[in-house]
């Protein structure tokens, strides 16, 4: 039983308990979607962690590329590009789409030559010591929000290429 003295306490001060268990329960939902944005991030799934990691090989298994899917405006992010085997001559590596308006800031091994038209850019390497596989790193970075889109094309593996920028 409840003393007149709160009853009246109350009754002056205006409480509301109904009200106020539907304040704790809006706060306990608004902790719950905080938690689930830590957790995500946590993840990656704003960049930077295992959600965000994204693996594709050609259908023939000659090539296998490696990429961050989510990236930040000014952020630098690592395209890697694997031969599974070792190729026959010197590689001829292709940019096509969105991909060409990404800011290539390194490129190892460096190019023996690079071509450009509207849309595509052409990288050539010196074929890599006998017997060993070519591996290409990329370093790019992006200077405007939203979806990148375009393919990746090495010898005659075409690989299609996305990737989010977010602000």
């Amino acid at each position: 039983m409840v003393s007149p003295i709160l009853q009246e306490a109350s009754r002056l001060v205006g409480e509301d308990l109904a009200f106020q268990r539907r304040v704790w329960r809006f706060q306990r939902i608004g902790w719950a979607v905080m938690a689930g944005f830590v957790l995500l991030g946590a993840l990656g799934a704003f960049g930077g962690g295992p959600l965000a990691q994204a693996r594709l090989r050609s259908d023939d298994g000659t090539v296998e590329m490696e990429w961050e899917r989510i990236e930040r405006i000014g952020r630098d992010s690592r395209l890697r590009i694997r031969t599974t085997g070792p190729p026959s001559g010197s590689l001829i590596l292709r940019l096509e789409g969105e991909l060409t308006e990404l800011a290539l800031l390194a490129i190892e091994p460096q190019p023996a030559s690079e071509s450009r038209a509207p849309g595509r850019i052409w990288l050539r390497f010196d074929p890599p010591a006998e017997g060993h596989a070519a591996e290409i790193l990329l370093n790019l970075r992006s200077s405007r929000p939203g979806m990148v889109e375009g393919q990746l094309a090495l010898g005659e593996a075409v690989l299609p290429l996305r990737l989010f920028v977010m602000p």
